[in-house]
């Protein structure tokens, strides 16, 4: 049964993919409410931490907007001396009594001095409560913010049905290319069939890798959330439940990701060679992607060094140029460490335009030099734990070479003594 299911996804792997986006949409369905209800609790007890670090005795201007700006993302405050006296409260004056006499005099056994977030759901609508006692001074103050959710199953359910579409697409458009591939096998004159066989058995043999591949990078973060809904159900209060939200959030990110990887390479497939061409200022290219990402740079402490030549001009599509730069770059800064070095540059070599992004880091495993270009590419050693990080090249440096092979160029990489530089040439404007 299970060599019948390998064959299957091997010889149709557009509908691979649909029952794959299948099972990962219906986890998402599962577990999405659970990671929003999380994520909004957060918001309740990081506004809580804030008043716990006012002056409620001397509550000013300031104070009242630091709750006005959280007010702006739907949260409500009702505070209350000990006496029921407001300190503040959301809505009206008129009937801020009335609130304070429902939400905290009327429920005064729910309100300790550790914060408790409570979750209700009426009909569409949820409602998260946090109540609370703050110690200020000799005296003590009752804090209660209240939140309602409506409509979140239906953002959850558009949410679904963006990524079942895109799936879809993704796996329409691969599906074509295949089979226009396949085609253009089978067209190859009568008079060399050893050519037509060849051809069909490195067809056969692509898609049958790539259908492995993609089910072996799907398989682990599926394998991930199940585990850890699985904990959720059987555990309840006694875990860590923030941990497990954002894990299993984590893996869903994963495999949007590869999703969205997935339709902009079938795209690409299907239509760079009817890109248009144009000449394209590398060195404006250049600088715009190294002023992009200084930030993120920055913000995990990366040096970056530039050299890029001036008025580099070379013949193609800048849209797809700059995702090529846009690959390599986000490929380096994976594998930079906080504190290490990367170094980008442009310059003209010969007839051509070289970019080179080098970063510190692990060396790619010399007999993987020439195959880290396949589309999902597993390396031999990546099921050792030390190469494990190298192990999955993704689609990334394989856009990078169906790119080059279109603008008449060409991409490597070679290890360096800390680092590995990545590099691809492309040929000058006229």
């Amino acid at each position: 049964m299970q060599w019948k299911i390998r064959k299957t996804a091997a010889e149709h792997p557009a509908a691979a993919l649909c029952v794959i986006l299948a099972g990962v949409l219906l986890i998402y369905g599962l577990s999405a409410n659970l990671f929003f209800i999380s994520g909004q609790k957060k918001d309740l007890i990081y506004a809580y931490e804030e008043i716990a670090l006012m002056d409620l005795p001397e509550f000013d201007e300031e104070d009242e907007q630091i709750l006005q700006s959280f007010q702006g993302d739907g949260l409500q405050f009702w505070i209350a001396k000990e006496d029921f006296t407001p300190v503040y409260t959301s809505g009206s004056v008129y009937d801020s009594g009335k609130r304070i006499e429902r939400y905290i005099k009327g429920k005064l056994d729910q309100y300790q001095k550790k914060p408790s977030v409570t979750v209700r759901r009426y009909r569409d609508t949820q409602v998260i409560r946090l109540r609370a006692i703050v110690t200020c001074g000799q005296a003590d103050y009752y804090v209660y913010i209240r939140k309602e959710l409506r409509a979140v199953y239906a953002m959850i359910a558009q949410t679904i049905l963006y990524f079942l579409l895109a799936g879809l697409l993704a796996a329409a458009l691969y599906g074509a290319v295949l089979r226009r591939r396949s085609l253009c096998v089978k067209l190859v004159p009568q008079g060399l069939p050893d050519s037509v066989s060849q051809g069909q058995h490195q067809l056969d043999e692509a898609q049958k890798e790539f259908v492995a591949n993609i089910s072996h990078e799907l398989k682990t973060p599926l394998a991930v959330i199940s585990g850890q809904v699985e904990m959720l159900q059987g555990m309840g209060d006694e875990i860590d439940r923030d941990y497990y939200f954002s894990s299993i959030r984590e893996e869903i990110d994963k495999m949007s990701k590869m999703v969205g990887d997935l339709l902009d390479i079938t795209i690409m497939d299907h239509h760079i060679e009817e890109m248009e061409l144009s000449r394209v200022n590398l060195t404006e290219l250049m600088e715009y992607m190294v002023l992009k990402y200084d930030a993120l740079f920055q913000k995990n402490k990366i040096k970056v060094e530039s050299e890029l030549e001036k008025d580099c001009m070379v013949h193609g599509n800048r849209m797809y140029l700059e995702q090529a730069v846009n690959n390599y770059i986000m490929n380096a800064f994976q594998h930079t460490g906080q504190g290490k070095n990367m170094r980008i540059c442009l310059r003209t070599q010969d007839r051509d335009a070289y970019i080179g992004i080098y970063n510190e880091g692990p060396l790619v495993p010399a007999e993987d030099i020439g195959r880290i270009w396949q589309s999902f590419y597993k390396n031999s050693q990546g099921k050792h734990k030390k190469d494990a990080k190298m192990s999955n090249a993704g689609l990334g440096l394989y856009m990078v070479k169906k790119i080059m092979e279109q603008h008449h160029g060409s991409c490597g990489a070679e290890n360096k003594e800390k680092g590995v530089e990545f590099w691809m040439r492309i040929p000058l404007a006229q």
